[in-house]
Order: C-alpha cells, then structure tokens, then sequence
C-alpha cells in the first residue's frame, strides 16, 4: 500500500510515533470503557493466602508508573521498519488478548483505603486508585507491556535491554505492593508477553539475523531520553500534588 512505504519513508521516530499513536487510540478508549463498565459486583477475586502476606509499599508507586515511559522504549530505540512493525503486532496481540479477557472474566481485588493522603507517594496512589477502578486485572497489561518493551530491543542491545529487563521486572514487583494486581495477574501478564514475542518478533529475528546493528537500532543514546521523560513527568506530578495542597 501507498501509505506504508510513505510511512517506511518517514524519519524513524517519526514513524514510530505515528504507528504507536494508532495503537494508543485504540487501546485506551477501549480499557477504559471496559474498566469503567465492568460490574465489580460481579468479579472475582484471584487472591491467595500469600497476595494477602505481600505488604501496601505506597512509595512503589513511583515504580509502577513507570511502564508509562518504558513504553517510549522501542519508539526511541528501533531503527528498522519491519523490526517495529513486528513489535507493534505484538503489542496489538497483548492489548486484543487482555482486552477481550477483562470484558468476560472481570476480576476484582480489595485495595487499601485512602482517604486523606499523608504524602506525595500516598497521594499518587489515592489518584491512581481514583482513574483506574480494580475491574481490569487479569492478565496485567503492565506486566506484559514491560516485559514486551524489554524484550522488543533485548537481542540487538544488551546494553539497553538488561536494565529495561531489570526495570520490567521491579514493575511487575509494584504492580503487587501498589495492590493493584494478584500474583496470578502477574504470572498471566508474563505469559503473553512471551507469547507475543514469540508470535510476532521471533520471527522478525531469525529472518534478520544477517543485519547489523546499525540497521536495526538507532544510536542507544536516544535511549536516555526514555528515563528523562520520566523524571520530568515526575517532577511536573509532584508540582501538582504541591499546587493541590496550597489550593485547599
């Protein structure tokens, strides 16, 4: 099609924001129609005995946002056309999978009672608890989203790809001591996303195992500018929080 090669074309950042956009609109409208609908009245609970030992950390917050900016990862990271359209799939397959699952299996978890906030961390999480309803669980699309961000550039960039990995894993841990997801959420999040990997870039990589480096990744130093969004993004959350509390 026309519009694909003027997109192959296109400046790759460019590119990869254009395609991650269209992903985007689709995926957040539809989790959260699904998590504002979803009856919690008729949800279950996936909740063992040893969810229930896992301590409320409210400072892992921080940690547990940050699947929000590990995202940026492949659009800042991949050169290669087909590389991040077999990455953008796999994201498709992950979001359509969770999706689908949310609005016939809702799952459910009792998560502490916030009320009145004692600090920025505590705060943070009284607003995400506010956004995000506990309807939307199993599998976590955090989970996966990490792990799939880790292990998009993971064979090309050992340099890049083991502190993503590591990160990946410290939000999957969040996702547990925020409260907002169960063991088995965790487990299921990581499943797909080896299942997506394995679907959708696997192949890409057997296929491209004769290109350089240079033709699949773009210089990993625009890779710093992954966890700078994030310490901006921080800063600007924590001005509000400030600007909340003058306001009252």
């Amino acid at each position: 099609m026309a519009w694909i090669e003027k997109l192959k074309n296109r400046n790759p950042i460019t590119r990869n924001l254009i395609m991650a956009s269209l992903l985007f609109i689709i995926a957040l409208p539809g989790y959260l129609l699904i998590n504002a609908f979803c009856s919690i009245e008729n949800a279950v609970s996936l909740g063992f005995s040893l969810d229930d030992k896992i301590p409320f950390l409210p400072w892992t917050i921080s940690i547990y946002y940050w699947i929000y900016i590990l995202i940026f990862l492949p659009i800042l990271t991949i050169r290669n056309f087909e590389l991040f359209n077999a990455v953008a799939k796999a994201y498709a397959f992950g979001i359509f999978i969770s999706l689908s699952i949310f609005l016939i299996f809702p799952v459910t978890i009792k998560r502490p009672v916030i009320i009145n906030p004692e600090n920025f961390f505590e705060w943070w999480v009284w607003v995400n608890y506010t956004i995000d309803r506990p309807t939307t669980l199993f599998p976590s699309m955090h989970v996966s989203n990490a792990i799939l961000s880790a292990l998009s550039i993971f064979r090309w960039s050992k340099k890049i790809g083991y502190p993503a990995l590591i990160f990946s894993i410290m939000i999957c841990l969040s996702t547990l001591t925020v409260k907002q997801h169960f063991i088995v959420d965790v487990i299921a999040g990581f499943i797909l996303a080896l299942s997506a990997y394995w679907l959708f870039i696997v192949p890409y990589i057997r296929k491209a195992e004769n290109l350089k480096k240079e033709e699949i990744l773009l210089p990993e130093k625009l890779s710093l500018l992954v966890p700078l969004i994030g310490f901006v993004l921080t800063g600007i959350l924590y001005g509000v929080y400030i600007l909340t509390g003058l306001l009252e």
